[in-house]
Formats: C-alpha cells, structure tokens, sequence
C-alpha cells in the first residue's frame, strides 16, 4: 500500500492537470476576495462580514467538477498507459489499488480547498480583514473537508469502473452539474421553508389552518433535510449561510464517501482488465 501511495502521489505532483487546477482555484479565490474589497469599500466592511460564509465557501460549488476531471485524467490515463494493469500483475490487491487512487483524489480536493483558504486568508487579512469573519470557522472547514470527500469517493467510483476516459469524463462533469442543480434546488426550498414557517408562526391568524400548514411545512421540511444530507451540493449551500454547519452534514458526507467506496470496491473487484 505503501508503494502505491508513494508512486500515487509521486504522479499527482506532476500532473499539469492538478497544477492547472490549483492555479484555478488560487485564481477564484484572488478573483472572489478583490471584489469583495471593492464592495467593502463602496458598502462598508459590515456588508463584507455578513457575506463572509458565503465568498469562502463559494467556490466549492465548483470543486465537485474539479475533482470529476481530476479523477478521469488521473485515473483515466493509468487505464490508457496499462499502469493499473501492471499494478495487478506485480501483486498488489485490487482493494490497495483502489484505495491509493481514492486517497490521492482525496488529497487532491484537500489541497484545492487549502490553496483556496490560503489565498482568501491572505488577501482578506492584508485588506479585508471583516471578510474573514467565518461562522464556527473550525466546523465548517471540517464540514467543507468532509463534503470533498464524498465528491473524491463519488468520482474515484466513476472513473475505476470506465475504462474509457472520455466517456468517463463527460459522464462525470455531467453529472457534477446535475448534483450541482439538485444541490441549488434543494438549498433554495428548504430556505423557502424556513421563511413560510417563521411567517405561520408570526401571523397564525392569517391561516385557515396554521397547525395544519406547520405540520405540512414541516413533514417536507424533513423530507429536504434528508435530500440535503444526501447532496454534497446542498450541504455547500449550507455552508455559505451564516449557520456554520449543522451537526449531522459531515457525517452524511462520510457515509456517502464510505458507501461510495464499498460500492466501488465491490465492483470493482468483479470487473474484467482485460
């Protein structure tokens, strides 16, 4: 495993993909945190500070499709040069094999997410220091850390089960977009919630049925709480509230990332290399 995880990230730190990637997300990060200069000093440093949540974290609405293109070049070209092939043949376990890969995806979206909260440190504490004002800032970058797992263990899942790279991608960033929507769709009904129940509970009087209407708004309430555990997406649009994380999104990730994995080693496991 060792051997594995050494060759893996010997790889990862020539990859020009991972390099352009971590040159896009320092980019965003300058890009997110200069117009939030700008706009602290048009609207003053309170307005920075109530958006802080929201400019950190937003670039992880993106970092799912980084890490669905990472993983198919990655991985895509061990199945084109017949590394993956040669791994197995000089003894090393399928089990190890996937695992080094997920492990290096996941080290990949780590540092994507550092380098992002490297450059957005420096220029907020250099010129903007209200934009740095995170809710609960040590649990939402472990929330944040957590939700790209689940993306890293989803990816890994896709791209070691297609032996056809450019097919794998497309069926990747697609599919990051479709999370995307979802994600956003789910965020924005269960804000929608919030807002009909403060309002049935501030004026029942303006109900027919104000215990019926709560108890309706609740029951879907939960039921988008349940679609928000399951979509890294919307536990992102959790994050870029002022909420700082709610104590169930992390483990949700986790057990995505840890049924995503087993689904894969399954699978993988039984698949023809040939």
């Amino acid at each position: 495993m060792s051997d594995l995880l050494s060759a893996g990230f010997a790889r990862l730190w020539k990859s020009p993909v991972f390099w352009v990637l971590e040159g896009a997300a320092a980019l965003f990060a300058a890009v997110v945190y200069g117009l939030a200069l700008m706009n602290a000093h048009n609207f003053g440093p309170a307005w920075a500070a109530e958006r802080a949540n929201a400019n950190f974290f937003l670039e992880m609405m993106y970092l799912g499709a980084a890490l669905a293109i990472f993983a198919g070049f990655y991985i895509g070209v061990e199945y084109s040069d017949g590394t993956l092939r040669n791994k197995l043949i000089t003894g090393h376990r399928r089990r190890d094999v996937y695992l080094a890969d997920l492990l290096v995806c996941i080290a990949a979206g780590l540092l994507l997410l550092f380098t992002h909260a490297a450059v957005a440190c420096t220029m907020s504490l250099t010129f903007l220091p209200a934009a740095l004002a995170l809710t609960r800032p040590a649990w939402s970058l472990f929330c944040a850390a957590c939700i790209l797992m689940a993306y890293a263990a989803l990816f890994t899942l896709a791209a070691m089960l297609d032996t056809d790279r450019s097919r794998m991608l497309v069926v990747s960033l697609v599919a990051s977009l479709v999370l995307l929507a979802a994600g956003m769709m789910v965020g924005s009904h269960l804000r929608d919630l919030e807002l009909a129940l403060k309002t049935v509970e501030a004026r029942p009087d303006a109900f027919a049925d104000p215990a019926g209407r709560c108890r309706m708004l609740l029951d879907m309430r939960t039921l988008f709480r349940i679609l928000e555990g399951l979509l890294p997406p919307a536990q992102i649009m959790y994050l870029t509230g002022q909420q700082g994380g709610a104590v169930y999104l992390p483990f949700c990730s986790l057990g995505l990332a840890a049924g995503s994995t087993s689904i894969g080693l399954a699978l993988f496991q039984c698949k023809d290399l040939q």
